[in-house]
């Protein structure tokens, strides 16, 4: 589960970290994620044995995490519209 989290973060802060110097970068975050969920929904049906059972503690570490992108869009868009 780590690694899907460790994915969907890097995605988020490289998409809003250079997003603004690159736009083409929103529509690869939105196809990776939807690549993400649909193959997460496949193999929860088809290969999963059982759903795996975790807290609530992951979820809220990376929700905390995710909620300083938008500083770095600002930060990092302000200084890539700056340069001359």
């Amino acid at each position: 589960m780590h690694f899907k989290y460790a994915t969907i973060l890097n995605t988020v802060f490289v998409t809003f970290m250079f997003g603004t110097a690159l736009p083409v970068l929103f529509p690869i975050a939105v196809f990776t994620f939807f690549n993400m969920y649909v193959c997460e929904r496949v193999l929860l049906v088809y290969y999963y044995p059982k759903p795996p059972v975790y807290d609530g503690e992951l979820n809220d570490l990376a929700l905390a995490i995710t909620k300083w992108a938008p500083i770095f869009l600002i930060f990092f868009g302000f200084w890539t519209l700056g340069q001359p």
